[in-house]
């Protein structure tokens, strides 16, 4: 059966007003982890993102039948994974805005995976945007402000690589919600943060109490705005198009945090910064409008 395409199947204003939210509350997420590991420590603001998430789905969202393995395995990439490392990579860098880009190659790393678990060969374009996504990684290394400090693009890698790996383990595990898996993932990753934290971080009955509202805000952002209303509306848009059209408006994600970064927080952005940014842009966009993607 042949795919509509975004001609073929009419956009409402609503499904537009819908996009340009889920657009956006996910740029500003990079924002709400500043202010959050800003203040607190980056397991123990885990493990509070996971605490209110697992609080509000669980007596909504019940429990796939046959899928704790599944689950479980996609929790381990999920949350030490993605999450423990890109809040990692917030709290370690002056240049949020950076780090949403680089966490945009996750669709370049889960093509590389896919190829030797399915055979799933990448084709010229593929390839090409690969190429380029990762040569933008490259001239971004070299901007002056990272010389010092590469640990957070590192860290911003690993994190997109998870997000990857995430991606096709979806792929070989389908018919689980995205609701389920956020909702499970939490309710997994909650006493895995604490007891890291507890181990690792000063305790949290001493921290927590000192955190600003400012914190908690962008905690609660994280937890309930880009993980579940987000998240929500961004699969009720995927039943409503096909993934082919959706997809590319992600990469208007890290402009608009790059954009929010520079206002709110001050942040330099410099013509090197915007340049390899666009590169790696560039190739996902390339990687994103390719055959593969086009569900």
């Amino acid at each position: 059966m042949s795919v509509l395409s975004s001609q073929d199947q009419p956009v409402s204003p609503k499904e537009y007003a819908v996009l340009a939210a889920v657009l956006i509350l996910w740029a500003l997420n990079f924002l709400a982890i500043k202010f959050g590991v800003s203040e607190m420590p980056v397991w123990t603001a885990l493990a509070v993102r996971f605490s209110l998430v697992s609080v509000i789905l669980l007596p909504f969202i019940r429990f796939p039948k046959g899928q704790l393995v599944p689950l479980l395995v996609i929790s381990a990439v999920l949350v030490p994974g993605h999450f423990g490392l890109l809040f990692w990579a917030v709290e370690t860098t002056n240049s949020v805005g950076a780090v949403s880009v680089i966490v945009q190659m996750n669709p370049a790393f889960s093509i590389l995976l896919a190829w030797p678990m399915f055979g799933d060969k990448p084709g010229v374009k593929r390839i090409a945007g690969l190429t380029i996504a990762f040569i933008g990684v490259v001239v971004l290394f070299y901007e002056p402000a990272f010389l010092d400090n590469f640990r957070p693009l590192i860290l911003a890698l690993g994190s997109a690589f998870c997000v990857g790996a995430y991606m096709v383990l979806v792929r070989r595990w389908q018919g689980i919600s995205p609701l389920a898996i956020i909702c499970w993932t939490s309710a997994f990753g909650t006493p895995l943060c604490w007891a890291i934290a507890l181990i690792n971080e000063p305790s949290p009955l001493v921290t927590l109490p000192e955190v600003s509202l400012k914190a908690w805000l962008g905690i609660s952002y994280v937890a309930v705005v880009s993980s579940i209303i987000a998240h929500g509306s961004w699969a009720w848009l995927l039943r409503q198009q096909p993934i082919s059209f959706l997809v590319p408006f992600t990469l208007l994600v890290p402009v608009i945090a790059m954009i929010a970064t520079t206002l709110v927080l001050g942040e330099d952005l410099t013509w090197h910064m915007a340049g390899s940014c666009a590169i790696v842009l560039a190739g996902v966009g390339l990687i994103t409008r390719s055959k593969a993607f086009r569900k």
